[in-house]
C-alpha cells in the first residue's frame, strides 16, 4: 500500500543525539513536538487495534466466538481514532513540507503562517491523543492496563508535549488571533496567507442563507463527497469567525479588549480548533488525490470520509442550528459514519501494519501477531 507511513518511535526512546541533523533541527526548533505525539498515537492505536483484532470473546450461540472489534462499540471507539491518525499524519507532513519553504524563503507572511499552523497542530493533536492513550488502554480491558502492554509509559512519556512550546490553550489562542487579523485584512482590501485562502470563499457563503436543497440532500454519494466535507468544515469556521468579531466589537465597548477577549475565550478555542480541522481535513483529501495506486487510494478514502463525517458529526448541533443540515440529513450522517467505521474495520489489520512499526517499538504482547501474544496470555492465565 502507497500508505507512506515509515517507522516511527515512541517518545520515550528518542533523544536529540538519535535524531538525524533534519529532524535534530526540527526538535530544537520545536517542529518535533508536533511529529512525536502523532508517533504516540500510531503506537497506541496499534496496540488497541490488534488486541481488538486478536482477542475473541462471545457470539451467537452453538457458533465460534468472535473477535471483539466485531461489536460496534469498538469499532465506534477506534475505527474514527484509526482515520484520526491518517489525518494528523498527513497534516503533520505537510507542516514540515511549509517549515521546510519557510526556511529557504524566509518570507513574513510565510513565517506567521507557519508559526499559526504550528501551534494549532500541536494543540490539537496532542490534545486529541491525550484522550485517545486513555480510550485505547480502556479498550483493551485488563490487558491495557498491564505495564507490559505499555499504555501507562505511553500517557505518562506524551503527557508533558500537551505543554511542551506552550499551553495547548495558549496556542489556540494565538490561532484565534490569527484569524481575527487575517478577517480585519480580508475586509481592508489585503492579502490572506496561503493556509487561510478559504476563508474569502467559504465567508462569502456563510454570508449568505444555507441552500434548503442541499441541506436535505443525504445520498452516500453526497455525503462522501469531499466537496460536501470541506465545504462543512469552511462554512463552520466561517460562521465562528464573523460571529465572534461581532461578539468582540460588541463587548469592547463596555468592557475593553481583554474583558471582551475574555468573555469570548471559549467562543475562540472553538473557532481555533475548527480552523485546525479544516486545514487537516484539506490535506487528507489531497494525500488521498495523489495516491497513485487505486486499492490504496480507496482505503485511505474510506479513512478520510470517516474522519471528516465524524467530525461532522460530533459538532451535529451547530450545522443544525444554522438549517445547513436538515434532520433527515443529519440521521443519515450518523448512519453512515457507523457503516464507515464497519467498512474501515475490514481493513484495520492493514492501515495499522502500514505504520510500518517494527515490533522493538510496539513492544506490546497483546499487539503481536507471534508466540509472543500466545506465551503472554498463557502466562497471567488467560
Amino acid at each position: 500500500m502507497c500508505l507512506g507511513m515509515g517507522n516511527t518511535q515512541a517518545a520515550s526512546q528518542l533523544s536529540i543525539k538519535d535524531l538525524p541533523l533534519p529532524l535534530a533541527n526540527l526538535w530544537v526548533e520545536g517542529l518535533a513536538w508536533h511529529i512525536l505525539p502523532v508517533g504516540v498515537l500510531k503506537i497506541a492505536v496499534t496496540i488497541a487495534t490488534r488486541y481488538s483484532l486478536l482477542r475473541q470473546q462471545f457470539g451467537p450461540p452453538k457458533k465460534p466466538e468472535v473477535s471483539i472489534l466485531d461489536y460496534q462499540s469498538q469499532q465506534h471507539k477506534l475505527m474514527p481514532m484509526l482515520a484520526s491518525t491518517y489525518a494528523f499524519h498527513f497534516a503533520t507532513l505537510y507542516l514540515v513540507e511549509k517549515y521546510s519553504e519557510m526556511k529557504k524563503s524566509h518570507d513574513d507572511q510565510l513565517v506567521g503562517d507557519v508559526h499559526a499552523l504550528s501551534a494549532g497542530l500541536k494543540a490539537y493533536v496532542t490534545s486529541y491523543t491525550a484522550k485517545s492513550l486513555s480510550i485505547c488502554r480502556e479498550a483493551c480491558g485488563g490487558h491495557g492496563y498491564a505495564a507490559v502492554n505499555r499504555f501507562g509509559s505511553l500517557r505518562n512519556d506524551h503527557d508533558i508535549f500537551q505543554t511542551f512550546e506552550g499551553d495547548n490553550t495558549v496556542l489556540l489562542q494565538q490561532v484565534a488571533g490569527d484569524l481575527l487579523k487575517q478577517y480585519k485584512e480580508k475586509f481592508q482590501g489585503g492579502t490572506l496567507a496561503v493556509t487561510w485562502n478559504y476563508l474569502r470563499e467559504s465567508m462569502n457563503t456563510y454570508l449568505s442563507q444555507p441552500n434548503p436543497v442541499t441541506a436535505r440532500w443525504e445520498s452516500e454519494e453526497h455525503l462522501r463527497d469531499p466537496k460536501f466535507q470541506l465545504d462543512a468544515f469552511r462554512y463552520r469556521t466561517s460562521r465562528l469567525l464573523q460571529s465572534v468579531a461581532v461578539r468582540l466589537q460588541k463587548h469592547t465597548k463596555t468592557l475593553g479588549s481583554f474583558g471582551a477577549w475574555n468573555r469570548c475565550l471559549n467562543h475562540l478555542l472553538t473557532l481555533a480548533e475548527s480552523h485546525i480541522e479544516s486545514v487537516i481535513l484539506a490535506k487528507f483529501i489531497k494525500a488521498v488525490e495523489r495516491c497513485p495506486d487505486a486499492s490504496a487510494r480507496a482505503v485511505l478514502k474510506l479513512a478520510c470520509d470517516l474522519y471528516a463525517l465524524d467530525r461532522i458529526w460530533n459538532d451535529i448541533g451547530t450545522y443544525r442550528n444554522v438549517d445547513y443540515v436538515a434532520p433527515n440529513k443529519a440521521k443519515a450522517i450518523h448512519k453512515l459514519t457507523d457503516y464507515l467505521s464497519f467498512q474501515v474495520r475490514n481493513v484495520a489489520g492493514e492501515l495499522v501494519d502500514a505504520f510500518d512499526l517494527p515490533d522493538h517499538v510496539t513492544r506490546a504482547p497483546i499487539a503481536m501477531q507471534s508466540e509472543a501474544y500466545s506465551q503472554y496470555t498463557q502466562h497471567v492465565g488467560f
